[in-house]
């Protein structure tokens, strides 16, 4: 464990995805974690019963408890931050401590829920373009989460690195729920001045697994914890998921 990740995210007590993927991506490549819950929810797989955001106060206890030195601590990462008032948290938590940030801008769970429960998604949306990614080193959307943060449609390359271009961070688009099925798992980023592809894995995903966004981005934040540049970070998390998933499939067989 050389490095440390600081992980904002929600509780998916079904165990797939959220904190929980996070700290299985983190076990699995070496990453020592430190969490910061912000939400929590009531699903399991298919089924979306409810969210709750944690409270800001709370959130702010945990945050000053957290070792005041940068010492061990790497990066940051976010998942469901569940509100507007702990995004700024977040924010205010990057700049004190000058921790690079990977943020997944989760918008809607796979079974449809709302992972913004209270707060109106326009103006969380507002907020994230606003205060949180200018500040960010990547920001990991899906198609949709794409979609939804910039306010464009559309369902090809072109307009797809058209969308990542107007965000006001680096983006890697997590090619996974691609509509055309040539770029199912092909991944993207845009650094700022060029487009990386990244082709699909070798092993497609099984069906039904949650939870792949979250690794990613975990896998990510765990190689710029380490101090990869932006490209070698996500060829990293890429193969750093397809191996978790490898093993997984290896001990469903035994």
């Amino acid at each position: 464990m050389d490095s440390d990740i600081v992980l904002w995210g929600g509780l998916d007590p079904a165990g797939e995805a959220g904190l929980a993927a996070d700290l299985e991506m983190c076990n699995f490549m070496g990453i020592q974690p430190r969490i910061v819950l912000t939400a929590r929810t009531a699903q399991r797989t298919g089924v979306w019963v409810d969210a709750w955001a944690v409270d800001g106060d709370e959130v702010s206890r945990v945050t000053e408890a957290l070792p005041k030195a940068a010492y061990g601590r790497r990066a940051v990462k976010t998942g469901m931050l569940g509100s507007i008032a702990n995004m700024l948290l977040c924010k205010r938590f990057c700049g004190e401590s000058g921790l690079p940030l990977i943020v997944d801008p989760v918008w809607r769970a796979s079974s449809g829920g709302s992972m913004w429960p209270t707060d109106d998604e326009a103006e969380v949306r507002a907020a994230m373009l606003n205060d949180l990614l200018p500040g960010a080193t990547c920001v990991t959307p899906n198609w949709m989460e794409l979609q939804w943060l910039t306010g464009l449609l559309y369902n090809d390359l072109d307009g797809a690195v058209a969308a990542m271009r107007i965000l006001p961070c680096p983006v890697v688009l997590k090619g996974g729920h691609a509509p055309d099925h040539r770029l199912v798992g092909v991944d993207l980023l845009w650094d700022g001045e060029k487009l990386h592809v990244y082709e699909p894995v070798a092993r497609a995903w099984p069906r039904g697994l949650r939870g792949t966004g979250c690794r990613f981005a975990t896998g990510l934040a765990a190689g710029i914890a380490r101090r990869q540049g932006l490209p070698a970070a996500v060829d990293g998390a890429k193969g750093g998921l397809r191996d978790l998933v490898e093993k997984r499939a290896c001990i469903s067989r035994v």
